[in-house]
């Protein structure tokens, strides 16, 4: 059941994303065909690529991709594999496989350098690719990112949150999105969990502790102007993982924790989100040199 009203909910905001000009395209990669949303923009800045978080898809990203399309060149949503309309098998999909899709899939989609929009697991992906592919990349734009390293006990005590059993783990599991629960959380609620159930993200939650954590060094290689939206309110991070991107961050990238933000805040506070993203954008996009040569500082 759960599956199925998923599915319905998917197919009617892609069936809006589709009216509004955007398209499917298909990546072969050898984790399978990836999917991603494309379409042409109607500004002069770099592409703008967004990646999605664990369980979600690009099309539920939807309000960030209409606002910044009118503003950039190009627009460039993959899901990740196993997510959204991207192939992934249960039985042999690992977090490994799901990185090397992605990378497979970015390089093939992005032609010049391009303003990356990473949330959750897709800003842990979208670190992962600009240190990686540096020349791709010219802008990257953080909300709540993945990725910090934990021990194998904090890191199985973090993976039981997404352990949706029932309709009431999901419910605190929607809480903890966002600062103040919308009404419609159960509704939300029902949803999550039915994107949890799919066989892709079980097997993804079993193979957990596989996965390959940030590294100090990782955050250090990133050269390109770099802001990192953390929310106050975030209930699914952790403290620890702020204190990384804070003490790890090159020189020249920005933190800003904002208090009324949670985990989401593209679905919450979707106005204050994108007025931070276009005038970072057009910073990315239309660099100065700050007179000490650098874009930025870090803000504590």
């Amino acid at each position: 059941m759960f599956e199925r009203l998923a599915r319905i909910g998917d197919g009617m905001m892609r069936t809006q994303l589709r009216a509004a000009g955007f398209e499917s395209r298909f990546v072969s990669t050898r984790a399978g065909r990836m999917h991603a949303l494309v379409a042409k923009g109607g500004g002069d800045l770099p592409p703008f690529v967004l990646l999605h978080g664990f369980a979600a898809a690009s099309h539920y990203y939807g309000n960030v991709l209409s606002r910044m399309r009118p503003l950039v060149s190009q627009v460039i949503a993959p899901d990740l594999p196993g997510h959204g309309k991207s192939e992934g098998d249960p039985r042999i999909i690992d977090w490994a496989t799901l990185e090397d899709g992605l990378l497979h899939t970015l390089d093939t989609l992005i032609d010049r350098p391009a303003i990356v929009f990473g949330n959750s697991l897709g800003g842990a992906a979208a670190v992962r690719y600009a240190a990686r592919r540096p020349n791709k990349v010219c802008g990257l734009f953080l909300v709540a990112p993945g990725g910090a390293p934990m021990d194998d006990a904090t890191f199985r005590q973090f993976l039981s949150r997404f352990a949706l059993d029932d309709h009431d783990k999901a419910l605190d599991f929607v809480d903890r999105l966002f600062q103040d629960p919308p009404p419609y959380r159960h509704l939300i609620a029902w949803g999550t969990r039915g994107q949890f159930s799919r066989p892709v993200m079980r097997a993804l939650m079993q193979r957990g502790l596989a996965i390959d954590l940030l590294s100090p060094e990782e955050l250090g290689k990133l050269s390109m102007p770099t802001h990192v939206v953390w929310g106050g309110a975030d209930r699914i991070l952790l403290p620890s993982h702020l204190a990384f991107f804070r003490e790890n961050l090159p020189p020249q990238a920005t933190l800003e924790v904002v208090a009324r933000f949670g985990h989401t805040p593209h679905m919450d506070h979707p106005e204050a989100l994108h007025t931070m993203l276009v005038s970072f954008a057009r910073e990315a996009g239309n660099p100065r040199p700050s007179p000490s040569g650098r874009a930025g500082g870090l803000h504590r």
